[in-house]
């Protein structure tokens, strides 16, 4: 079902109408080629997504945290042509208006219809172009890439077999597909639309790489990475946006299958934008322009590298996103801002078309969740916590680190976790470990070579080792 979705959306977007981009983000194309690749990515995703929202609802505190957390960005710009070079008035738009969409004072945040003003918050959190690059050296937080390649996009399949599968099963209304016409879509095209999710995946992380025609990340571990690229493919001869960003949702390394945690996961880690719908009033929005040109697209996609899921749940009524306050919604908005949609009679609460997680227009967007902000919130201080480097957090945060000191293996662990410290021993250092509450559960004075955990329940704790000098904060899984 889900690859007849974004079948026909190929169909809805790209080929009838051709001035909207095919999707607007494409990370369950990208959950599925990472599933073929690495068995069990998906159930490791889904278990680190289950954590944090276990974390969220039952510590009533991080609602109400007011801690302010700031996340280094690193702007990668990869152009092939002189338009996809954008100014660094246009880089430091995007970063504005990240900061305004995560500490809600967006000018449209007064349109958050009243129903939903009781849970709409201030994540907390905030965005800075890093200005310190992976070496110690001074930096403006922005490199800049000429490549060769004309594209970072490969669907896998040919237009002109599509534009004939179209005709031939008698579609003439992108938005009122009929299932016969459904059926003849798939047999004519396969399955899977003719996608091929592997070349799709292949194609788009290239742009992470030196050696493909991007460029490598900063440490994925210190700095938000986001690649701005061309994403548009050429449809009858006309240049089309053909996904306007990705991400990777945030990992807890020790919850995935033993074996299963791809080699290059701090090689692809990170957000990619198309150039055309990055930043403010960007003079190169073409097609987007008045339709996706506020910047809106990235905040979406750092959601999604912060945890959150569409809030749709990427299906019908049946489906979720697994955070309360997001009413259940039957499919994405189609870029319109239908504030009388209610397509799912199982609540009394309209489409929130306002949420940053839907398809909605830019200018329909106003509002984060508070239990959105609280799954954000759990991963930075979770699988996320490395970025906080540069923070300086009070007493009452988990921790203020530079680099993890830590290593423990193996991991997942049972009976006996092996440790080994990455800096200089002080003498006054303290091991502690907490569970996912950030509750102290065990405490060793000096750093022991391994610790017994027979007697700890099984689950996902957190290992840090406190000294003079500084922090560090490494996850433990428990098996």
């Amino acid at each position: 079902m889900y690859m007849k979705k974004i079948f026909l959306l190929i169909f809805c977007c790209g080929v009838i109408q051709a001035q909207q981009p095919l999707d607007q983000c494409v990370v369950k194309l990208q959950e599925s080629s990472m599933e073929n690749r690495f068995p069990g990515y998906t159930e490791a995703v889904n278990r680190t997504f289950d954590k944090a929202i276990e974390r969220a609802e039952i510590d009533h505190t991080l609602r109400s945290d007011t801690t302010l957390y700031r996340i280094p960005v690193v702007v990668h710009i990869v152009y092939n042509t002189p338009e996809q070079n954008l100014t660094d008035e246009v880089i430091r738009s995007q970063i504005e208006v990240l900061n305004e969409v995560y500490r809600r004072t967006n000018a449209n945040a007064s349109e958050t219809r009243e129903v939903f003003l009781p849970v709409a918050g201030d994540a907390h959190i905030e965005f800075y172009l890093a200005n310190e690059d992976p070496a110690g050296n001074p930096s403006t937080g922005i490199t800049r890439t000429s490549t060769d390649t004309v594209t970072f996009v490969n669907l896998g399949f040919d237009f002109d077999v599509l534009l004939q599968a179209v005709q031939e099963c008698g579609i003439t209304d992108p938005f009122n597909v009929t299932p016969e016409q459904i059926e003849c879509l798939v047999q004519t095209m396969g399955a899977g639309g003719g996608i091929d999710p592997d070349a799709l995946s292949a194609a788009l992380d290239a742009v992470k790489s030196d050696a493909t025609g991007g460029i490598d990340p900063w440490d994925p571990e210190r700095y938000l990475n986001i690649w701005v690229c061309n994403l548009a493919i050429d449809l009858l001869g006309s240049p089309t946006p053909a996904i306007l960003g990705f991400a990777y949702p945030p990992i807890e390394a020790p919850n995935w299958p033993q074996g299963s945690v791809p080699a290059n996961i701090d090689e692809v880690d990170g957000v990619v934008i198309h150039y055309q719908a990055f930043g403010l009033n960007n003079p190169a929005a073409g097609p987007l322009e008045g339709l996706i040109d506020l910047g809106k697209t990235t905040c979406h996609e750092v959601g999604h590298y912060l945890g959150l899921r569409h809030i749709w749940g990427d299906g019908d009524c049946t489906m979720d996103d697994g955070i309360a306050d997001t009413p259940e919604m039957a499919a994405q908005s189609q870029q319109d801002c239908d504030l009388t949609k209610n397509s799912c009679t199982s609540d009394s609460f309209p489409d929130m078309i306002e949420n940053y997680m839907d398809y909605s227009a830019d200018a329909c967007m106003n509002m984060f969740s508070l239990g959105q902000i609280g799954i954000m919130r759990a991963m930075i201080e979770g699988p996320r916590l490395g970025l906080l480097w540069q923070s300086e957090l009070p007493s009452s945060a988990l921790t203020s680190l530079h680099r993890p000191l830590l290593q423990a293996y193996p991991q997942p662990a049972s009976e006996t976790l092996y440790l080994q410290y990455q800096g200089d021993l002080m003498g006054d250092e303290i091991i502690v470990l907490r569970n996912l509450h950030g509750q102290i559960i065990k405490q060793y004075a000096g750093v022991p070579a391994q610790l017994n955990l027979q007697e700890l329940p099984k689950g996902t704790y957190f290992l840090q080792v406190i000294s003079r000098t500084q922090n560090g904060t490494i996850p433990v899984q428990i098996l």
